[in-house]
């Protein structure tokens, strides 16, 4: 049996993982399902183990931790930590070194004789 570590760990969504280094099997669960019931840590478990080892599912674990969550609560935490965690902030085309404004302009004129509309960064 190989040493066993586990951690809730901030994801951006409701990931959890599993990798088996140097007879240790690390294990990652979403921090979303820290207050999950016992026989939903159960079925994710089984899920990863199984994963780890290539062998296939209890049909019931997957159900169990489907059903879970996709629950209202799980999707709207969800969300939020998403839109929170998951998100990279654009503040604009303007770098510490290039402008891309002003690339997008150049090439627009040598390569497209200025006919394609500045895309708009989000």
């Amino acid at each position: 049996m190989p040493e066993l570590a586990v951690e809730f760990f901030a994801f951006a969504n409701v990931n959890n993982t599993i990798r088996l280094r140097d007879s240790k099997l690390l294990v990652r669960v979403s921090d979303l399902l820290e207050g999950a019931p016992e026989p939903v840590l159960r079925a994710i478990a089984h899920i990863l183990i199984a994963k780890v080892y290539r062998k296939s599912i209890v049909q019931m674990h997957a159900i169990r931790y489907r059903r879970y969550i996709s629950s209202h609560e799980i999707s709207h935490k969800a969300n939020l930590v998403r839109q929170i965690r998951g998100r990279k902030q654009i503040e604009s085309p303007r770098g510490r070194v290039y402008d891309l404004e002003k690339i997008f302009e150049d090439l627009n004129q040598r390569f497209f004789y200025g006919l394609i509309a500045r895309p708009l960064l989000t």
